[in-house]
């Protein structure tokens, strides 16, 4: 994930069902550990229906940061419930995040 200013743009991976799910995502922060997702794409499945060839879904989703992993949840009394962690991600990803920011 890249974030500028309050606009953050990135894309995770993840398995479920059996399957690789991949899915671009568009978030705005709203303080130095949380963000609310606005808009996603990817393989159809959990997080989104629409294809990113196809264009964008709207959202209204939680992201936080703690304990050095990405929630994409709230738990319970607002506990964070991190289970992302961050890859290395190679050049050319960076590159295509950075054209995208908009």
């Amino acid at each position: 994930m890249i974030q500028h200013g309050d606009r953050i743009c990135g894309t995770w991976t993840y398995f479920a069902t059996g399957q690789e799910n991949a899915s671009t995502v568009v978030a705005r922060a709203i303080s130095e550990t949380k963000a609310r997702r606005t808009q996603v794409c990817g393989r159809p499945g959990s997080e989104t229906d629409t294809p990113c060839e196809e264009g964008w879904q709207q959202m209204d989703r939680p992201l936080e940061f703690c304990a050095g992993k990405l929630s994409d949840m709230t738990g319970f009394g607002d506990a964070c419930l991190a289970d992302y962690e961050a890859v290395p991600a190679a050049e050319d990803e960076l590159a295509a995040l950075e054209a995208a920011r908009g």
